[in-house]
């Protein structure tokens, strides 16, 4: 085959990232936005970011063969699609027609699933600013668990350690709870002299997202040996390995062997939520193997789109693939 473009993306609650590879699985273009789950930017923010993504991939590729080709197919990882309706909606309004002769749209955990799996049964959980957990078996058969939002799940994101963090902060402030070095941390953070003064900021000038990024500090607390922290992170682990565990119960026979992946922001930015979260797998699922945390989800976008179009990729193809995006993303 000659000419052959694959386009992905893999957008969410916090940035949307555009990459297209050729028939010679070499990255020709990438792109980066803001975030592009319109249950957390608006519908209008979501397709300008998308759209941002994808046309800065297209105007960097370089290749005179290549350039004005709209990619054979476009594997759209979008966070926020949930329901059919939710599919309808990205379909029409977010995700661009022209971007790609063939599109496929998925909920990112799907992208983040074929980057730790191949398309191949198994189990990924993602923990970045939400969370949410998918799996596929051998017969086809799919399950998420999770993914419910801020406001009533995201159980082990970045936003939930934040929100406990945030918790257990005033109540060490107030007496009614161990004390930590958060409410410090906290108060230099949003640059109050005490600490009571973040709740108008907490509740007026802060998004969700905002909040989410506070994660980074309790992640920093728990280096320094904070207690209270630890044991948020402990505790994200294992919510975020019930999460599998659910998964897995639905889909897999109790003594199968699964394989198990995890991507995000909270999996990277500390082994901590990571090393809990199989501690708690393995305990319960002793046939668990477990990959390693994905750093650039996008290329199970492009995996899909690769075999969508009957074209396997070798675990080694995989790899060179893998370290052109993290040349070109530079992250």
């Amino acid at each position: 085959m000659s000419g052959i473009l694959v386009l992905g993306v893999d957008g969410g609650a916090t940035k949307t990232v555009c990459v297209i590879a050729d028939e010679n699985f070499r990255v020709v273009g990438v792109g980066k936005a803001g975030p592009c789950n319109y249950n957390v930017v608006g519908v209008e923010n979501a397709r300008r970011n998308v759209e941002r993504a994808i046309e800065t991939a297209y105007s960097g590729i370089s290749d005179e063969r290549l350039r004005g080709k709209i990619a054979d197919v476009g594997c759209f990882g979008i966070g926020g699609l949930t329901t059919q309706s939710d599919h309808e909606l990205i379909s029409s309004k977010i995700v661009p027609s022209e971007s790609a002769r063939n599109r496929v749209i998925v909920n990112d955990v799907v992208v983040a699933f074929y980057a730790v799996t191949g398309g191949e049964p198994g189990i990924v959980v993602v923990a970045g600013t939400g969370s949410i957990a998918y799996g596929m078996n051998k017969m086809g058969e799919s399950m998420i668990s999770g993914g419910w939002g801020w406001l009533i799940g995201d159980e082990g994101s970045a936003f939930y350690i934040a929100r406990r963090a945030l918790a257990s902060a005033s109540k060490a402030y107030d007496g009614r709870g161990r004390k930590t070095i958060l409410v410090d941390m906290f108060r230099e953070e949003f640059g109050v002299s005490d600490f009571k003064h973040i709740v108008p900021k907490i509740y007026h000038e802060v998004t969700s997202t905002n909040i989410a990024s506070l994660s980074k500090i309790v992640f920093s607390a728990a280096m320094k040996g904070d207690k209270v922290a630890m044991g948020i992170l402990r505790n994200a682990g294992e919510e975020l390995g019930k999460a599998a565990v659910a998964v897995a119960r639905k889909l897999f026979a109790k003594d199968e062997h699964i394989l198990i992946g995890v991507s995000g922001g909270v999996f990277r930015a500390d082994l901590t939520v990571w090393r809990h979260f199989k501690k708690y797998v393995s305990e319960r699922l002793p046939n668990a193997k477990f990959a390693s945390p994905v750093g650039y989800p996008v290329i199970g976008a492009l995996i899909m789109g690769y075999k969508i179009l009957g074209i396997k990729l070798s675990d080694e193809v995989k790899s060179s693939l893998l370290k052109s995006i993290e040349r070109e993303l530079g992250e």
